[in-house]
């Protein structure tokens, strides 16, 4: 009778027994199917959030949107007259005589969606030294060395749907050639084009009325500066209209004045006006006329007889004024280019400033200079670009500087530059 007690009671108990080893190895066995990571002599579930997987939720997906760029500008030029002087006069490109030095270079964001864009871009360079010498220097917050390596910062949206406004640092408007000396035909800058804004500060806001019809306006500080000096603001147009695929017009205009605060008010007018025409495949021309206004508080005022009295000074002495005064400048471009390997381009200009606006000479006619340019590029190396260019600028008065620390009437400068743009 005992026994067939305790056989009924151990085999509950195997029964339980199995059941209890048989949810413990199944529960091993789906834990062995998960992937497991081992870390010394702990393990680690690689289904379970590791510092690992946080990194990877934390990265920052930049958005296709968002574009890197550089461009560099190397150039050695060579001044037939031998100034004393390293640094050429009247310009801004190729401004050191017979040296290798960096014209321009510069490093950029661009962000370009549907409804917002911008761009930040920081330079270096000798153009970057000459173009900023206007800047104010003295004040803290801005000056000359807190924007000067600034060529870009602004940020734009669209209001509609070929409406935008854009509001920073921005490149100037005015005048047919870049800063960026790749986009040019020739390698230096037309007259025309150096006496203008490089660069604005403001607001400006670009539409298009139609499909050729495109319209720009511009509240800015004033003729290329960022630091303003007076309480005025300046503004500008363009008009652009396109005939043709080929052959299209340009109107710049800019109004504002140039004087500070402390000074009678200065107001200077612009109008630069530009017509494009793509002949052929191969053949392109550019016209461009330009003419300026101010109303100045003095004038220049040729005055011989002050040569005998002191030889060494000039023979202009600055006069009370209160008329406008006029300057005027013409440019031809013609660029022939051979598919991919070669492109031929010259320009012909004509620069004269009588009263001396913009320009000082401290001459009988002030500048009244004639420029003749040839620029042969090899562009296999696309994006890089090897340049050769041959100027000769002549001028009514003696206003080139020489070896001999004379002045002569004509400026001869040979150029080879190399550029890359990425």
């Amino acid at each position: 009778m005992k026994h067939r007690i305790q056989i009924p009671f151990l085999i509950l108990i195997l029964s339980f027994s199995f059941q209890f080893t048989g949810e413990l190895k199944a529960e091993s066995n789906s834990e062995s199917e998960k992937p497991t990571q081992q870390n010394g002599s702990n393990q680690t579930n690689l289904n379970e959030p590791t510092n690992l997987d946080e990194a990877k939720d934390k990265t920052i997906v930049l958005p296709k949107s968002l574009k890197f760029g550089a461009f560099v500008d190397t150039f050695y030029s060579h001044n037939g007259n031998h100034p004393n002087s390293k640094e050429r006069q009247y310009t801004t490109q190729a401004v050191r005589n017979d040296e290798f030095n960096i014209n321009l270079g510069f490093i950029e964001t661009k962000w370009q969606e549907d409804k917002i864009r911008g761009r930040l871009a920081f330079q270096f360079g000798t153009s970057v030294n000459t173009n900023y010498a206007g800047e104010i220097s003295k004040d803290t917050s801005s000056n000359q060395n807190a924007v000067k390596h600034i060529q870009e910062a602004y940020v734009g949206f669209k209001l509609s749907k070929d409406t935008w406004v854009d509001a920073g640092i921005y490149l100037g408007h005015i005048g047919y050639e870049s800063w960026i000396s790749s986009d040019n035909w020739n390698y230096t800058r037309a007259m025309a084009s150096d006496y203008v804004p490089y660069y604005s500060s403001g607001v400006r806001v670009t539409t298009k009325f139609t499909d050729k019809f495109q319209f720009q306006f511009h509240v800015m500080n004033g003729w290329q500066n960022i630091t303003e000096q007076n309480k005025d603001k300046s503004l500008g147009t363009q008009f652009k209209y396109q005939f043709t695929p080929n052959f299209s017009i340009t109107a710049n205009q800019f109004v504002g004045n140039e004087a500070p605060d402390f000074e009678r008010k200065q107001t200077r007018y612009y109008n630069n006006t530009f017509f494009e025409w793509k002949v052929l495949d191969w053949l392109s021309f550019v016209l461009s006329g330009d003419v300026g206004a101010q109303k100045t508080k003095e004038s220049l005022s040729y005055e011989p007889w002050w040569k005998e009295i002191n030889p060494i000074l000039p023979m202009y002495i600055s006069r009370e004024s209160r008329a406008f005064h006029q300057w005027y400048h013409g440019t031809f471009w013609t660029s022939v280019r051979y598919e991919d390997i070669f492109r031929l381009s010259f320009r012909i200009e004509r620069y004269y400033d009588p009263k001396q606006i913009l320009v000082q000479t401290y001459t009988r006619n002030g500048f009244l200079t004639n420029g003749y340019t040839i620029t042969f590029d090899l562009l296999q190396w696309s994006p890089g670009l090897l340049r050769f260019e041959a100027i000769q600028r002549e001028s009514m008065d003696s206003v080139f500087e020489t070896d001999q620390n004379k002045r002569t009437r004509v400026e001869r400068l040979f150029v080879v530059a190399a550029t890359i743009r990425i």
